[in-house]
């Protein structure tokens, strides 16, 4: 039988790492520009990256990262 470790809360896994919070905020400021933009799809995917920040770094800046890729292509 495998003892698995309590899941931490949203708050303490915030609460770690002050740069966390502000990659969290910024996730979050740019759904919500994306959204009053008329972009409700790449507000999805922001809002699902600030979700995932807190315990998946990695996976919020793979998201963030290959939207701005999107965003230069479509300007090259």
């Amino acid at each position: 039988m495998s003892h698995r470790p309590a899941p931490k809360s949203v708050s303490t896994l915030l609460d770690d790492d002050p740069l966390n919070q502000f990659n969290v905020l910024s996730l979050l400021a740019q759904a919500s520009y994306a959204f009053h933009n008329g972009n409700e799809e790449r507000a999805a995917l922001l809002i699902g990256a600030a979700l995932l920040a807190p315990k998946y770094k990695g996976a919020s800046y793979l998201i963030q990262g290959a939207l701005t890729l999107n965003d230069v292509r479509k300007k090259l």
